[in-house]
């Protein structure tokens, strides 16, 4: 009888590192998920764009976060996917770190974006994700370049980019809480990714997933 991680192989897709390791989020790890998402903004600050459910805490904004999570696995497609990673430190999971590709196997071109609970911040961990995806984009699926932004003033997620290698691609305006503000987009290479790669980060999982990313 077929198994269902045998009809989607990517709840068996884990990345792992000496501290933290990247498990794609089952429906279990997105219920504890969606609630850790309730403790991720801290006073004063609007890191996400103004349509983002992490400023709404309330349980309908909670279901609208999970709900938004299986439309996006719904869609997953040569054309378009996103891997949505539970961050898991000593068996907990404190965040998502994501990959999103729109025509991967031409473009050769994927998206980041994560978050981390507020106690976990500051911790040096989110340079642990953004390094271990950065290994699947590569390593894994023999990306061409990765991308990553952030709102000018996120100081947290901007520093994550420098540290890791990202050089500057400009700035863009969007809208947060419905005004304009500016936007620090980053790109990482292959060549750059090349010099800087670590050799202690381990894939597992990731060959029955391929066709369903279109490779």
């Amino acid at each position: 009888m077929t198994t269902d991680h045998q009809l989607w192989p990517l709840f068996d897709l884990v990345l792992k590192t000496p501290r933290i390791e990247l498990r794609y989020a089952t429906d279990d790890l997105l219920e504890t998920l969606a609630v850790a998402a309730t403790d991720v903004i801290a006073p004063g600050t609007q890191p996400f764009d103004g349509d983002a459910t992490f400023y709404d805490p309330t349980p309908a904004g909670r279901r609208r976060w999970i709900s938004g999570q299986w439309a996006a696995r719904a869609k997953t497609s040569p054309s378009w996917w996103v891997l949505v990673f539970a961050v898991m430190v000593d068996g907990e999971a404190v965040g998502t770190q994501e990959m999103t590709a729109s025509e991967f196997a031409r473009l050769q071109t994927v998206g980041t974006f994560s978050w981390l609970t507020r106690s976990y911040q500051g911790r040096g961990i989110g340079r642990e994700m953004r390094e271990s995806i950065l290994h699947l984009a590569f390593a894994g699926l023999g990306a061409e370049r990765a991308t990553s932004e952030a709102f000018e003033d996120n100081v947290a997620s901007n520093a994550v980019s420098r540290a890791v290698g990202y050089e500057p691609n400009g700035i863009e305006w969007t809208l947060r809480q419905g005004h304009p503000a500016p936007m620090a987009r980053f790109v990482m290479t292959r060549e750059r990714w090349s010099e800087l790669k670590r050799g202690d980060i381990a894939i597992e999982g990731l060959e029955p997933c391929l066709p369903l990313l279109g490779l």
